[in-house]
């Protein structure tokens, strides 16, 4: 007995070498972006939160009430700002979801110059940072005019170098079992 098949009815061979958790190892690097940034608003103590519901005849136990430390309309700001969102957007324009929270992948043709695009957004940040700082003291003064007797000196740090950066790093990740089959 003869079979015959035709060309077209044939199936390429499978490899049994195609790995697809290997094969996103090989081509795709896991980037982590994480950005520390001053937090400009900050809740009210339990005695400012106590005179705030007396204030409006309510219990305090349902009142949340916070301050702005900070004017972050003002130009200084915004420049900082603006620094860490081209670079939120950047790593996301050039990466893919990945399912682990705040992980997404690079192509790993593209882990140089996302590494060296990082360390421009950085620089931009730290020069940003010292014109801020310049502005810092005029900051704080007007948070204390704005603020009134809610102003407290202890909440604003002495200087603010080094409390800003944005830096990356890639995390050694296992593809989830629903994509290594």
């Amino acid at each position: 007995m003869t079979t015959t098949t035709s060309r077209h009815s044939r199936r390429p061979p499978v490899s049994h070498d195609f790995d697809p958790a290997l094969r996103l190892r090989q081509s795709m690097a896991a980037v982590r972006l994480s950005c520390t940034w001053l937090g400009v608003r900050k809740t009210l103590t339990p005695q400012q939160k106590a005179q705030a519901a007396d204030t409006f005849g309510a219990e305090r136990d349902y009142l949340s009430a916070g301050k702005k430390l900070l004017d972050t309309s003002h130009p200084a700001f915004k420049l900082v700002t603006q620094i860490k969102g081209k670079a939120v957007q950047y790593w996301k324009a050039l990466t893919l979801p990945y399912p682990e929270p705040g992980i997404r992948l690079l192509p790993q043709r593209a882990v140089q110059e996302f590494s060296a695009q990082m360390q421009v957004f950085q620089d931009e940040l730290t020069g940003a940072v010292a014109q801020l700082e310049q502005q810092y003291d005029e900051l704080r003064d007007l948070a204390r005019d704005q603020l009134g007797d809610l102003f407290h000196a202890g909440d604003y740090p002495p200087t603010l170098i080094g409390l800003f950066a944005i830096e990356h790093d890639f995390p050694p990740v296992e593809p989830p079992p629903y994509l290594q089959t």
